[in-house]
């Protein structure tokens, strides 16, 4: 009797297991781990370095997975607001950290937090010129959209340094300048952003190099 109650509940162990698997919370995701597993971010990235359009979506599939993990799921890629991007032609520049850092020890990086030159020095990967932090990542949480490690805008101006907006704005970002006010310019920023002590490196980024109060006032 015993024998036939527990062959019946088999199935519903089986079931409870998967269900139990399916409802378990997911490890976040570590590049610094699968960068110990892989010579390139090619490897898994297969498709950015041909890629022409920002709304490819570069993430890896499945396939680059199935080798070492039965279940994947990949979600959908970050919106990053840029509307033209062509990494094929930034691949071919090779790693522009040293660009980057010319610009930090210059003074000409608009960026408010610059990053150390010291640190850019020790980038081998070129994608990691521009996607900083990414061999340090550790704990990007499943199913979460992060955009840590896109490239800042201050980067990019590096080489592309006319800034006379909108009209130059649009160059990249076509349909999202219209939401380009940060989310800080608040009704109490407009009161404070005239005091003395006000940092002002990171406003040429939208208003331009050669920005003067009298140029919106």
């Amino acid at each position: 009797m015993a024998n036939h109650l527990f062959k019946a509940l088999i199935p519903l162990l089986i079931l409870a297991g998967a269900a139990a698997a399916l409802s378990a919370p997911r490890k976040p995701f570590s590049h610094k781990y699968h960068l110990k597993q892989v010579t390139s971010c090619e490897n898994c990235h297969k498709e950015a370095a041909a890629s022409t359009r920002a709304e490819d979506n570069l993430l890896p599939d499945n396939m680059a997975c199935v080798t070492c993990h039965d279940e994947v799921e990949i979600g959908e890629p970050n919106k990053s607001g840029v509307d033209r991007f062509n990494h094929s032609i930034h691949v071919e520049m090779g790693n522009i950290a040293a660009l980057i850092a010319a610009a930090v020890k210059s003074k000409s990086y608009l960026g408010d937090n610059p990053p150390a030159p010291e640190a850019l020095a020790k980038i081998q990967d070129p994608c990691t010129a521009c996607h900083r932090g990414i061999p340090e990542s550790d704990n990007v949480p499943h199913g979460k959209k992060t955009a840590a490690h896109f490239p800042h805008m201050a980067d990019c101006l590096v080489c592309h340094g006319e800034i006379k907006p909108p009209d130059s704005c649009q160059k990249c970002h076509v349909e999202t300048t219209k939401n380009f006010r940060p989310a800080d310019h608040t009704a109490e920023f407009a009161d404070k952003h005239g005091d003395k002590d006000f940092p002002r490196q990171g406003c040429a980024v939208c208003h331009g190099r050669k920005f003067t109060c009298k140029g919106c006032h």
